[in-house]
C-alpha cells in the first residue's frame, strides 16, 4: 500500500490558500478569482494505482476603503482512491490590511537606484506594496494570519515583479505554514514568471516544495485575466523516498 501513503498531502503545497497578493483591492471595488487545480502522480510513482486530485475554489475581495478589505474564499478537494472519489471542502473569511510600513521591496540596496541612473531612466517606476490578512477557517475553528509584499518595477510598458506570501493557520490540532515566492516579467498585458512554494506541517511534521511555470494575459481595457500554470512538487512517500508528481492550474479573475 505504498503508494496510498502521500494522499492527505499530495495537494497540499500547490494549493497557496486565501488571498491574492498584496495589492488590496480599491475603495468600493473588489475582484472575483475562480481557481482550478488538477495534480496526479507521475507514472514512475504507481505502483497499483495512479492517484490523482482536484481543487477548485471562489475567491472574493472588496475594498472598504484604502487600508481595509474583507474576503471570504471556498475551496472544494476531490481525492481519487482506489475505492472510489472523496470530497472535503474549506470556508475562509477574513480582513485584509494595507501595511505600507512593511513594504520595504525585494530588490537588494540600491540596486534600483543604480538601474535608474545607469539607463537614465527618468520615467522608470517603481511600487512597493504589503498587506497584512487575518481570518477564520471552517466555522473559526481554525485562525488564519497571512503576509504578502511585493515590489514591482515599471519602465513604459515593460514590468518586473516579485511577490512573497506566507500564511499560517493554527488551531484544533492544527499547525502548517506556506512560503510562497513568485517572479515575473512582462510586456503590456502579459506576462510570463516562475512561482516556487513550500508546505511545512509542524505537528505531523510533513514538509512539500512545488515549482512551477506560468503565463499571464489581462486584456488592455478589459476587466478580467487568467492565468495558467504548470509544475511539478515533490513530497515524501512514506518515510524513506520522495515522490515527484504533477500539476497545472487554471486561475480567472473578474474585477468590478
Amino acid at each position: 500500500m505504498r503508494f496510498l501513503l502521500g494522499f492527505p498531502y499530495l495537494l497540499a503545497a500547490a494549493f497557496f490558500p486565501a488571498h491574492a497578493g498584496a495589492w488590496l483591492p480599491e475603495q468600493a471595488s473588489g475582484k472575483i478569482i475562480l481557481s482550478h487545480i488538477e495534480q496526479s502522480q507521475r507514472a514512475e510513482n504507481v505502483i497499483h494505482f495512479q492517484h490523482g486530485e482536484t481543487y477548485q475554489s471562489l475567491l472574493a475581495e472588496y475594498g472598504l476603503s484604502k487600508n481595509f478589505a474583507v474576503m471570504a474564499k471556498y475551496g472544494q478537494q476531490r481525492r481519487k482512491q482506489p475505492n472510489g472519489a472523496v470530497a472535503s471542502n474549506e470556508y475562509r473569511l477574513g480582513l485584509m490590511l494595507n501595511t505600507p510600513i512593511l513594504a520595504s521591496g525585494l530588490l537588494p540596496p540600491y540596486i534600483y537606484r543604480l538601474t535608474k541612473a545607469a539607463f537614465s531612466a527618468d520615467n522608470m517606476r517603481r511600487e512597493k506594496r504589503a498587506s497584512l490578512t487575518l481570518g477564520w477557517q471552517d466555522e473559526t475553528e481554525l485562525f488564519t494570519a497571512s503576509m504578502a509584499l511585493a515590489d514591482k518595477i515599471s519602465f513604459k510598458r515593460f514590468h518586473l515583479s516579485q511577490e512573497v506570501e506566507l500564511d499560517q493557520m493554527r488551531g484544533q490540532g492544527r499547525f502548517t505554514r506556506n512560503w510562497l515566492y513568485r517572479f515575473s516579467l512582462g510586456y503590456g498585458g502579459f506576462d510570463i514568471g516562475s512561482e516556487a512554494g513550500n508546505f511545512v506541517d509542524y505537528l505531523n511534521p510533513y514538509a512539500a516544495l512545488t515549482h512551477s511555470s506560468f503565463a499571464q494575459w489581462s486584456p488592455q481595457g478589459r476587466n478580467w485575466q487568467m492565468r495558467l500554470k504548470n509544475g511539478t512538487s515533490r513530497a515524501p512517500l512514506g518515510t524513506r523516498d520522495v515522490q515527484k508528481n504533477n500539476y497545472w492550474a487554471f486561475e480567472l479573475q473578474y474585477n468590478f
